[in-house]
């Protein structure tokens, strides 16, 4: 008993374990701004068509400018050959979805041709990852606007080589998951 014991109270940790569901759309040069999905909203074909396609894409597909930071500027070279993917979620896949991709787009995959559960060939959970790992890096989040305000800062930083990388190691990652037989891949 020669020892001093120390007892002390709990600890104070701060939890937030909340979501925040947004949408957002990668090319090798550029991304669009961040869409954020109202925590009471679920994602029908009718607001995906309304608040994400007729705003959030069209404003990216309408820019101009070839240099600056990945949020202003235009999403490819040549914007005649883009081809707009998305995965199989259903409001990707409504009818009223698709009948609006092919009347308003130039070029789209329609539905069932992303392959489903397909993580490790969708540069955007890369993205997605690269992200992540931003945020983690940050003040732990204490409420959704701060959660938010990080996540818009976190997109805001990524810079067009790690686009390009995530974009241009496609075909590689594509050999790699047929070699094993279409069984995730990783990072």
């Amino acid at each position: 008993m020669g020892k001093e014991e120390r007892i002390s109270g709990p600890s104070e940790k701060i939890k937030f374990h909340s979501k925040i569901h947004d949408w957002g759309m990668m090319s090798y040069n550029a991304i669009s701004e961040l869409h954020i999905i109202p925590k009471s909203c679920t994602v029908t074909a009718k607001y995906y068509i309304e608040e994400i396609l007729k705003k959030s894409l069209k404003i990216a597909l309408r820019r101009k400018r070839k240099t600056g930071a990945v949020l202003v500027r235009r999403l490819l070279s040549n914007m005649s050959r883009y081809i707009f993917q998305q995965d199989g979620a259903p409001a990707h896949n409504a009818i009223k979805t698709q009948d609006w991709c092919k009347d308003n787009l130039n070029s789209f995959w329609e539905k069932g041709i992303w392959p489903g559960n397909s993580p490790g060939l969708n540069p955007i959970e890369n993205l997605r990852a690269i992200i992540q790992s931003k945020i983690n890096e940050m003040e732990v989040a204490t409420n959704l606007n701060m959660l938010e305000k990080q996540l818009k800062l976190a997109f805001s930083q990524i810079s067009p080589e790690i686009l390009d990388n995530l974009v241009s190691g496609m075909p590689e990652r594509i050999k790699t998951c047929l070699k094993y037989k279409g069984r995730y891949i990783g990072k």
